[in-house]
């Protein structure tokens, strides 16, 4: 008897240093979800007073495996902005989801400090273009899906549009971005003259059969003006949609479209139409 209460206290101790390891060591079983900032204001104000390299909870993780097998994300910001002030809501839900998230802040200046996406657009789809060779290299994945927020969404078409890219590109989701005609607010200006453009060509270039583009848009968007600007002419790889058919109260504006519960769950059924998840429609940040 007393020898079974011996073992059974060794076993019992046994169980509790367990535990305590799996508390200090952690591992996939345990780890807590990324923190999602649904702050706008303040995980814009937090983002611009760290460097420009800080990424979002859940980013650049270059050991992530995708569980599915789905193509790496990556996340780009808008103008004026960074990649942890501008995808602080974006890349956690999506690394919550399984999704492996790399983010980067493109488009610095001389002057510009810890905010991008003001510089010269070729030069940061080139840059753009770089980091997409890091994570497949980390990753080992053939392809790559784009996110892009308004001139992220530039930014990855211009990328498809350098030698060689368009066959490492899967999906491109452009958030508010702006893809035809001028904005009036905007400091976008057109790529590709409109008396230039040939059938199936947007602001940024011709469309590659190859890479299936994805066109997010709200009524409200006070950026890229109007709205309809945000979307594409009709094609067999072309998915248009305006949050208001799917959601029709919604005010979700231009800067609040990457905050959004409503936008990020047709990201997520964009990027993976086999696990497609709800798509809940409620307040969001109108600004």
């Amino acid at each position: 008897m007393q020898h079974a209460l011996r073992r059974l206290g060794l076993i019992s101790g046994l169980m509790v240093v367990s535990a305590a390891l799996a508390t200090v060591i952690g591992g996939p079983a345990s780890a807590a979800p990324f923190p999602v900032t649904t702050d706008v204001n303040q995980a814009i104000a937090t983002g611009f007073s760290r460097p420009a390299t800080t990424s979002p909870a859940g980013s650049n993780r270059f050991d992530c495996r995708d569980r599915y097998g789905r193509d790496p994300v990556i996340l780009l910001h808008g103008t004026a902005l960074n990649q942890d002030a501008n995808l602080a809501y974006l890349a956690p839900t999506l690394a919550n989801a399984g999704y492996c998230v790399f983010s980067l802040t493109y488009g610095q200046t001389s002057w510009s400090g810890n905010v991008g996406g003001l510089g010269n657009k070729d030069r940061s789809a080139r840059q753009v273009a770089a980091f997409v060779d890091r994570v497949l290299a980390a990753t080992h994945a053939r392809t790559v899906d784009f996110v892009g927020h308004s001139q992220g969404g530039a930014i990855a078409q211009l990328v498809s549009q350098l030698p060689g890219r368009a066959a490492q590109i899967d999906t491109i989701v452009g958030i508010s971005a702006p893809n035809r005609g001028y904005s009036r607010t905007s400091t976008i200006t057109d790529r590709l003259p409109a008396a230039d453009r040939q059938p199936g060509e947007n602001d940024w270039g011709p469309r590659h059969p190859g890479i299936s583009y994805v066109n997010l848009a709200t009524t409200y968007d006070e950026i890229v003006t109007p709205w309809q600007n945000s979307l594409m002419s009709p094609g067999p790889n072309v998915v248009n949609t305006r949050v208001q058919d799917v959601c029709p109260r919604s005010e979700v504006g231009h800067l609040g479209m990457v905050y959004s519960p409503t936008v990020a769950a047709l990201v997520r059924n964009s990027l993976d139409p086999a696990h497609r998840v709800g798509v809940p429609c409620g307040d969001d940040y109108p600004g």
